[in-house]
């Protein structure tokens, strides 16, 4: 909806399944096996949606100008380095 819009800013933030998985485990305290089927229950319910409603897959990067693997800085470090970005871009 916005793909074409000038003050738009299309950033894909993910994390491969090894750093989701310890995260679910580890932090959530999810259960291996209950982490391994909600990690792949979730990314298939989020391509199925993304490709009904945007036309493609969420990681397709021609449709990003940003993709970021928040598992390399942790939530906090990626929501820094994107803030900045967002003021850069932006002139905040």
């Amino acid at each position: 909806m916005f793909r074409d819009h000038r003050n738009v800013l299309n950033i894909y933030i993910y994390a491969p399944v090894d750093a989701r998985y310890k995260n679910c485990v580890e932090v959530l305290k999810m259960k291996p096996e209950e982490a391994t089927k909600m990690i792949y229950k979730v990314d298939k319910a989020r391509t199925a949606y993304h490709k009904r409603y945007a036309k493609y897959a969420p990681g397709d990067p021609d449709s990003k100008q940003i993709m970021i693997d928040s598992s390399m800085l942790g939530v906090r470090g990626t929501a820094e380095i994107l803030a900045e970005i967002v003021r850069r871009r932006f002139g905040l």
